[in-house]
């Protein structure tokens, strides 16, 4: 059994991530150069838009509850066959796909909360405002009150740590 996410967690993303990273502020630091270097960041961060994209739209796309978690378990055992046909109408399946989804953006949802425990202030900064409400570099760079050369390395730092939790979903081919 696994607990939906809500649609409320969903539109509230971004005050979560500041939230965890606030807490944890003291704790979290950029990370080292060298290391951001090991890593492709132009591609990582064109599949990580994607993945943002796709998450920020299933919110409109999937029917969450509002605030309770509901829990959803399959309600069909696998039965062994011998023929050709498939055993699940097209309604079965277009269900299961639309469960799928929604726990599918459930895994992101908590992936995201996983790596926003791990962000700087200003890697969170950077997150909110380039995958979630897509500004400008130099418009990020402003409201940090850093140079655009600064804000290279927490661009590095923040893709590299949300790379590592949420590659999994990116590389999905779905």
């Amino acid at each position: 059994m696994n607990n939906v996410v809500t649609l409320n967690q969903l539109l509230n993303v971004g005050n979560a991530i500041q939230d965890n990273a606030t807490k944890n502020e003291q704790y979290n630091e950029l990370l080292d150069d060298y290391i951001c270097k090991q890593y492709d960041i132009i591609s990582n961060k064109e599949k990580l838009e994607k993945l943002f994209s796709s998450f920020k739209s299933a919110r409109y796309l999937y029917d969450f509850p509002l605030e309770e978690s509901v829990s959803i378990s399959p309600s069909y055992e696998y039965k062994e066959s011998f023929t050709q046909r498939s055993t699940t109408s097209q309604i079965e399946n277009a269900v299961q796909r639309y469960i799928d989804k929604q726990m599918l953006t459930t895994d992101i949802y908590y992936s995201i909360m996983k790596v926003s425990y791990k962000l700087t202030n200003d890697e969170v900064v950077y997150l909110i405002n380039t995958f979630l409400i897509h500004k400008s570099e130099e418009d990020i760079a402003e409201i940090i009150g850093i140079s655009r050369t600064h804000l290279q390395k927490i661009k590095k730092s923040c893709i590299v740590k949300m790379w590592v939790d949420l590659k999994q979903y990116c590389e999905e081919n779905d």
